[in-house]
């Protein structure tokens, strides 16, 4: 796949130096004691942000043609957030329950870096493997924080070709995010 002219324009404008050392920031951050950080990890712990920013900045559509959850709770143990607030109402409890348990929304600059690198992943990533389509999609599933053994029952992959995937693709985007930036200035 090609980048259009008006993606690439937009890539090349990107301030990739501040990316870079927000990436080196979590890298260093996330890296087991004594691994020295590479830009394989930064790229990694970038497409780990992004996959994290779209999932809570661009929420999925609702799912049509399929009953809505009841209020009901679906185990016996399983207490409604109506049941907590009637809780409230009659001063059974003490604090009514808040909405603070969501993730905060991503800011403008992580939702910026976010779609930057989602357009990489999607047009430079393992751009010349075979199975391209079940190597990406194993490795936005261990991005998106799904367990590896987990990610490996659902492709069918082993560990070292799910790791050498991994290494793969965050090598390919480190080397256009380095060309763009050399381009970019």
């Amino acid at each position: 796949m090609m980048l259009t002219e008006e993606k690439l324009i937009r890539l090349r404008n990107h301030d990739w130096r501040n990316t870079i050392l927000d990436g080196t920031r979590a890298a260093e951050q996330n890296v087991k004691q004594g691994v020295l950080v590479d830009h394989t990890h930064i790229v990694w712990e970038l497409l780990r942000e992004a996959a994290s920013v779209s999932r809570l900045a661009y929420a999925a559509p609702p799912r049509s043609g399929f009953p809505a959850k009841s209020a009901l709770p679906d185990g016996v143990d399983e207490i409604t957030v109506w049941q907590m607030v009637s809780a409230y109402l009659r001063g059974e409890i003490e604090n009514l329950p808040s909405d603070e348990t969501k993730a905060p929304r991503p800011s403008a600059k992580q939702i910026t870096r976010a779609e930057v690198m989602l357009e990489l992943w999607h047009h430079v990533a393992l751009v010349d493997k075979g199975d391209r389509k079940r190597l990406k999609r194993a490795v936005y599933l261990k991005a998106s924080g799904m367990r590896p053994r987990a990610v490996q029952e659902l492709t069918g992959l082993n560990y070292q070709q799910l790791w050498k995937a991994q290494k793969d693709a965050c090598s390919d985007i480190w080397e256009k995010i380095f060309q763009l930036s050399q381009i970019g200035g």
